[in-house]
Protein backbone atom coordinates (compact mmCIF):
# COMPACT_ATOMS: atom_id res chain seq x y z
CA UNK A 1 0.00 0.00 0.00
CA UNK A 2 2.55 2.34 0.60
CA UNK A 3 4.34 1.76 -2.30
CA UNK A 4 1.18 2.25 -4.65
CA UNK A 5 0.56 5.44 -2.43
CA UNK A 6 4.29 7.51 -3.63
CA UNK A 7 3.13 6.89 -7.08
CA UNK A 8 0.97 9.98 -7.54
CA UNK A 9 2.75 12.11 -5.89
CA UNK A 10 6.02 11.56 -7.73
CA UNK A 11 4.34 11.69 -11.15
CA UNK A 12 2.71 15.04 -10.02
CA UNK A 13 6.30 16.45 -8.93
CA UNK A 14 7.10 15.74 -12.15
CA UNK A 15 4.17 17.36 -14.04
CA UNK A 16 5.58 20.23 -12.38
CA UNK A 17 8.77 20.45 -13.57
CA UNK A 18 7.81 19.33 -16.80
CA UNK A 19 5.26 22.22 -17.12
CA UNK A 20 8.22 25.04 -15.43
CA UNK A 21 10.40 23.77 -17.94
CA UNK A 22 7.83 24.57 -21.14
CA UNK A 23 7.31 27.82 -19.45
CA UNK A 24 10.74 28.93 -19.64
CA UNK A 25 11.37 27.28 -23.26
CA UNK A 26 8.20 29.74 -23.97
CA UNK A 27 9.84 32.66 -22.01
CA UNK A 28 12.96 32.05 -23.96
CA UNK A 29 11.60 31.98 -27.43
CA UNK A 30 9.75 35.31 -27.00
CA UNK A 31 13.14 36.46 -25.72
CA UNK A 32 14.66 35.66 -29.11
CA UNK A 33 12.16 37.03 -30.84
CA UNK A 34 11.35 40.64 -28.99
CA UNK A 35 15.15 40.99 -28.92
CA UNK A 36 15.28 40.05 -32.79
CA UNK A 37 18.03 37.88 -32.29
CA UNK A 38 19.31 36.06 -35.57
CA UNK A 39 21.27 33.22 -37.12
CA UNK A 40 24.46 32.87 -35.14
CA UNK A 41 23.51 35.50 -32.70
CA UNK A 42 25.07 34.17 -29.04
CA UNK A 43 22.11 34.34 -26.04
CA UNK A 44 23.25 36.31 -23.15
CA UNK A 45 24.97 33.65 -20.44
CA UNK A 46 22.90 31.15 -18.12
CA UNK A 47 23.89 33.68 -14.94
CA UNK A 48 22.13 36.59 -16.90
CA UNK A 49 19.46 34.27 -18.49
CA UNK A 50 18.50 32.91 -14.20
CA UNK A 51 18.45 36.32 -13.19
CA UNK A 52 16.86 38.12 -15.59
CA UNK A 53 13.74 34.98 -15.91
CA UNK A 54 14.03 34.82 -11.66
CA UNK A 55 14.58 30.90 -11.99
CA UNK A 56 17.63 28.93 -10.68
CA UNK A 57 20.01 27.87 -13.07
CA UNK A 58 18.90 23.93 -13.30
CA UNK A 59 15.05 25.28 -14.24
CA UNK A 60 17.15 27.20 -16.68
CA UNK A 61 18.94 24.09 -18.50
CA UNK A 62 15.38 22.36 -18.50
CA UNK A 63 13.88 25.27 -20.62
CA UNK A 64 16.96 25.48 -22.90
CA UNK A 65 17.16 21.65 -23.37
CA UNK A 66 13.90 22.21 -24.49
CA UNK A 67 14.95 24.81 -27.38
CA UNK A 68 17.91 22.28 -27.97
CA UNK A 69 15.58 19.45 -28.93
CA UNK A 70 13.78 21.75 -31.16
CA UNK A 71 16.52 22.73 -32.81
CA UNK A 72 16.17 26.53 -31.82
CA UNK A 73 19.75 26.96 -30.39
CA UNK A 74 22.81 24.89 -30.28
CA UNK A 75 25.23 25.01 -27.46
CA UNK A 76 28.91 24.82 -28.04
CA UNK A 77 31.45 23.90 -25.83
CA UNK A 78 32.84 26.67 -23.47
CA UNK A 79 31.24 29.30 -25.65
CA UNK A 80 27.50 29.28 -24.89
CA UNK A 81 23.97 28.79 -26.62
CA UNK A 82 23.72 30.58 -30.18
CA UNK A 83 20.47 31.01 -32.38
CA UNK A 84 20.46 28.08 -34.83
CA UNK A 85 19.14 27.77 -38.30
CA UNK A 86 15.82 28.42 -38.97
CA UNK A 87 14.43 24.87 -39.35
CA UNK A 88 11.75 24.21 -42.33
CA UNK A 89 7.89 23.24 -40.16
CA UNK A 90 6.38 20.83 -41.79
CA UNK A 91 2.67 20.04 -40.73
CA UNK A 92 1.80 16.53 -40.23
CA UNK A 93 -1.98 16.35 -40.56
CA UNK A 94 -1.72 19.54 -43.79
CA UNK A 95 -1.30 18.10 -46.93
CA UNK A 96 1.32 20.97 -48.81
CA UNK A 97 4.95 20.65 -50.87
CA UNK A 98 8.14 21.16 -49.16
CA UNK A 99 8.26 24.03 -51.23
CA UNK A 100 5.28 25.63 -50.11
CA UNK A 101 6.47 25.29 -46.15
CA UNK A 102 9.68 26.52 -47.01
CA UNK A 103 8.39 29.72 -48.96
CA UNK A 104 5.79 30.71 -46.30
CA UNK A 105 8.16 30.93 -43.99
CA UNK A 106 10.39 33.32 -45.85
CA UNK A 107 13.62 31.00 -46.88
CA UNK A 108 15.58 31.41 -49.70
CA UNK A 109 15.22 27.83 -51.37
CA UNK A 110 16.61 26.21 -54.79
CA UNK A 111 16.60 22.81 -56.39
CA UNK A 112 19.22 21.30 -57.93
CA UNK A 113 18.29 18.24 -60.65
CA UNK A 114 20.87 15.42 -60.09
CA UNK A 115 18.65 12.89 -63.05
CA UNK A 116 15.70 12.31 -64.97
CA UNK A 117 14.98 8.80 -66.42
CA UNK A 118 12.66 6.25 -67.45
CA UNK A 119 12.14 2.65 -65.77
CA UNK A 120 9.83 0.06 -65.08
CA UNK A 121 8.60 -0.53 -61.66
CA UNK A 122 9.99 -3.42 -59.60
CA UNK A 123 8.61 -5.32 -57.09
CA UNK A 124 9.68 -2.83 -54.13
CA UNK A 125 8.54 0.44 -56.40
CA UNK A 126 5.43 -1.52 -57.54
CA UNK A 127 4.11 -2.61 -53.65
CA UNK A 128 4.93 1.25 -52.53
CA UNK A 129 2.92 2.88 -55.88
CA UNK A 130 0.23 0.44 -55.91
CA UNK A 131 0.49 -0.10 -59.65
CA UNK A 132 1.00 -3.45 -61.62
CA UNK A 133 4.81 -4.52 -61.81
CA UNK A 134 6.44 -3.00 -65.23
CA UNK A 135 4.79 0.28 -65.43
CA UNK A 136 6.62 3.24 -66.66
CA UNK A 137 7.29 5.30 -64.43
CA UNK A 138 9.77 8.69 -64.63
CA UNK A 139 12.49 8.64 -61.35
CA UNK A 140 13.31 11.85 -60.59
CA UNK A 141 16.02 12.90 -58.10
CA UNK A 142 16.46 16.61 -56.93
CA UNK A 143 18.61 18.14 -54.09
CA UNK A 144 17.06 20.87 -52.36
CA UNK A 145 18.93 23.68 -50.73
CA UNK A 146 17.77 26.05 -48.20
CA UNK A 147 20.39 29.32 -47.89
CA UNK A 148 22.61 27.65 -50.26
CA UNK A 149 22.80 24.28 -47.74
CA UNK A 150 21.53 20.78 -49.06
CA UNK A 151 18.76 20.12 -46.68
CA UNK A 152 17.12 17.04 -48.65
CA UNK A 153 17.62 14.45 -51.27
CA UNK A 154 14.22 13.66 -53.13
CA UNK A 155 13.55 10.84 -55.79
CA UNK A 156 10.10 10.83 -56.88
CA UNK A 157 8.39 8.32 -58.87
CA UNK A 158 5.58 9.39 -61.45
CA UNK A 159 4.01 7.13 -64.21
CA UNK A 160 4.80 8.34 -67.45
CA UNK A 161 1.03 7.51 -69.17
CA UNK A 162 -0.32 10.70 -66.93
CA UNK A 163 2.90 13.10 -66.82
CA UNK A 164 4.12 12.49 -70.79
CA UNK A 165 7.26 14.92 -72.23
CA UNK A 166 7.76 15.66 -68.05
CA UNK A 167 11.70 15.70 -69.38
CA UNK A 168 10.71 19.26 -71.51
CA UNK A 169 10.16 20.80 -68.53
CA UNK A 170 12.25 23.17 -66.17
CA UNK A 171 12.48 20.42 -62.93
CA UNK A 172 15.51 22.32 -61.56
CA UNK A 173 13.46 26.06 -61.38
CA UNK A 174 9.67 25.33 -61.40
CA UNK A 175 8.11 23.21 -58.27
CA UNK A 176 6.56 19.88 -59.23
CA UNK A 177 3.55 20.42 -58.18
CA UNK A 178 3.05 23.66 -60.25
CA UNK A 179 4.10 22.14 -63.25
CA UNK A 180 1.62 19.14 -62.72
CA UNK A 181 -1.00 21.86 -62.09
CA UNK A 182 -0.01 23.83 -65.25
CA UNK A 183 1.22 21.72 -67.56
CA UNK A 184 -1.30 18.54 -66.76
CA UNK A 185 -4.37 19.93 -64.71
CA UNK A 186 -3.04 17.13 -61.83
CA UNK A 187 -4.26 18.28 -59.01
CA UNK A 188 -2.64 16.89 -55.41
CA UNK A 189 -5.35 16.21 -53.05
CA UNK A 190 -4.33 14.18 -50.48
CA UNK A 191 -1.37 11.51 -49.60
CA UNK A 192 -0.41 9.01 -47.32
CA UNK A 193 2.82 9.60 -45.78
CA UNK A 194 5.38 7.46 -43.35
CA UNK A 195 7.92 9.31 -41.42
CA UNK A 196 11.04 7.50 -40.38
CA UNK A 197 14.96 7.87 -39.66
CA UNK A 198 17.49 6.52 -41.51
CA UNK A 199 21.17 7.06 -42.24
CA UNK A 200 23.14 8.13 -44.55
CA UNK A 201 25.17 5.62 -47.52
CA UNK A 202 27.68 6.68 -49.28
CA UNK A 203 25.54 8.77 -52.32
CA UNK A 204 23.72 10.56 -49.49
CA UNK A 205 26.45 11.48 -47.73
CA UNK A 206 27.95 13.00 -50.78
CA UNK A 207 24.83 14.86 -51.53
CA UNK A 208 23.52 16.51 -47.84
CA UNK A 209 27.34 16.87 -47.03
CA UNK A 210 27.32 15.01 -43.57
CA UNK A 211 29.22 11.84 -42.62
CA UNK A 212 28.43 8.33 -43.63
CA UNK A 213 26.47 6.64 -41.29
CA UNK A 214 24.78 10.20 -39.96
CA UNK A 215 20.93 9.80 -38.75
CA UNK A 216 18.25 11.59 -41.13
CA UNK A 217 14.98 12.20 -41.70
CA UNK A 218 13.06 9.73 -44.19
CA UNK A 219 9.77 10.81 -45.22
CA UNK A 220 7.99 8.77 -47.81
CA UNK A 221 4.58 8.17 -49.24
CA UNK A 222 2.21 8.65 -52.09
CA UNK A 223 0.18 11.44 -53.65
CA UNK A 224 -3.16 11.56 -54.84
CA UNK A 225 -5.01 14.13 -57.43
CA UNK A 226 -8.37 14.86 -56.91
CA UNK A 227 -9.23 11.67 -59.48
CA UNK A 228 -7.48 9.65 -56.60
CA UNK A 229 -4.91 8.35 -59.18
CA UNK A 230 -1.62 7.67 -57.61
CA UNK A 231 0.26 10.72 -59.43
CA UNK A 232 3.95 10.53 -57.23
CA UNK A 233 5.68 8.34 -54.86
CA UNK A 234 8.54 10.25 -53.12
CA UNK A 235 11.49 9.44 -50.57
CA UNK A 236 13.14 12.20 -48.94
CA UNK A 237 15.69 11.74 -46.99
CA UNK A 238 16.24 15.00 -45.18
CA UNK A 239 18.70 16.58 -42.63
CA UNK A 240 17.03 16.00 -38.44
CA UNK A 241 18.25 19.35 -37.65
CA UNK A 242 17.00 21.63 -40.46
CA UNK A 243 13.57 19.64 -40.14
CA UNK A 244 10.47 20.33 -37.56
CA UNK A 245 7.27 18.42 -37.97
CA UNK A 246 4.15 20.41 -36.36
CA UNK A 247 0.42 19.52 -35.50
Amino acid sequence: MHERGCIPQQKGKHMKILTLSIMIANELKNMIEQENLKEGDKLPSERDLCEKLNVQRLTLRSGLRILLQEGIIVSKQRSGYYVNKPRVEKNVFHLESTSEAIFQQGLKMKMKLLHLSKMELNKYLSAHMRLPLGTKVYELQRLRYVDDEPISLETTYIPIEIVPDLEHYDLQEQALYVILETAYDIHIDHSEQEILVSTADDFAAMSLQVAKGEQLVLQQGLAYDTKNRQIEYTESLMKIERFVYVN
